[in-house]
Parts: structure tokens; sequence; C-alpha cells
């Protein structure tokens, strides 16, 4: 027997799954925290100024509609993955998830021309109006763009067949967290559309 053989341990150890759901949680939590400091200072700054869009200013971009719809998108293609998994077609799976994903980077593109549309002269801007939704939508495309790698690594690990319909933990939490960046977008447009009304 080799030295130290009893204690070797395989490294397809099972992890806990109650353990790594509480550790997203907490991940989920400090991302709250972000959002919610971010939608703080916009209600600070906003309260505090006057006048905050001149005339001259460009409103709230229709793209962000369209942008909404996309990240409804996501979520819709997400549960249907799911519901796949459950039946254990992973290929019916594969192809919701590559869905999910080309509507992600439909969002992101989306947002590139709301942000283009957004551009206001030095001169013009006199409030913190054009600041604020950047640093509220763009501090949102980030996390959007993180969202990214999770759906990536559930597609290569659902193209070797790592899932079934009773394993699939991975998928979940990985559907929770575009779920979860779909709300928070509600609430940030809620608090542009306020800003600005």
């Amino acid at each position: 027997m080799a030295l130290g053989s009893d204690s070797a341990q395989t490294p397809t150890a099972v992890r806990d799954p109650s353990v790594v759901t509480f550790a997203f949680r907490i991940f989920l939590a400090s991302l709250t925290m972000i959002f919610g400091a971010t939608l703080v200072a916009f209600a600070i700054v906003r309260n505090s100024n006057d006048v905050w869009r001149t005339p001259d200013m460009p409103a709230l971009p229709l793209g962000l509609v369209a942008c909404t719809v996309l990240l409804g998108g996501i979520s819709w293609s997400l549960e249907r993955a799911l519901a796949r998994y459950r039946r254990n077609d992973l290929s019916g799976a594969q192809m919701e998830l590559k869905m999910a994903a080309v509507f992600a980077v439909g969002f992101l593109a989306g947002q590139a021309l709301n942000w283009q549309q957004m551009l206001v002269p030095v001169t013009t801007a006199r409030t913190l109006y054009p600041f604020t939704f950047y640093m509220l939508t763009g501090t949102h495309a980030l996390h959007v763009l993180g969202g990214l790698v999770p759906l990536g690594v559930v597609l290569w690990r659902t193209s070797r067949g790592d899932y079934s319909s009773s394993r699939h933990q991975g998928v979940m939490l990985c559907a929770q967290y575009w779920h979860y960046l779909g709300a928070v977008w509600l609430v940030l447009l809620a608090a542009l559309f306020w800003g600005t009304a």
C-alpha cells in the first residue's frame, strides 16, 4: 500500500450543496449592498439639485425598454433550460443556454447604444444627470458582463454531460444570478425614471 493512500481525496469529491447555496446567498447580499450604495448616492445627488435635466440634455433612451425585454429573455431561456435539465434533455438545455447568452450579448450591445445616445458635451452638462445614468447602468452592465462567465461554464459543463435531472445545482444558481440582475435592473430603471420625472 502506498504511503498516505488511506487519506487520499479524489478530485471529484462532492461538495455540500447547502454550503454552496449559502455562499451564493452571501454573494448576492454583497451585490445588493453595492447596488444599494449606488442608489442611495443617486437619491442624495438628485435631491440636492433643483434643476436635474436641462432642455438641451437628452431624455432617457427608449432603448432601455428593449434592454428590459432582453433581460426578460435571459430569465425565460434559463427557466426553459432548467425544465429541459429536469427531463434530461441536455441538448435542448444547451440550446436554451445559448439563447440566453445571445440575449445577454444583445443587452450589452443595447446598453452601448443607450450610452451613445446619452453623450452630452462637457460644456452642456451642468448637472450630474448624465453621470448618474452612466453610474447606475454601467454598474449593472459590469455585472451582466461578469454573468457571462458562469453562463459559459454552465454551457461547457452541459456539453460534457456533467448535469442531469437530479444534478444541476450550478445551472440553478446561474439562473438565480440572472433573475437577480433582472430584478435589480427594474429597480434601477424605476430610480432613473423617478429622477427625471
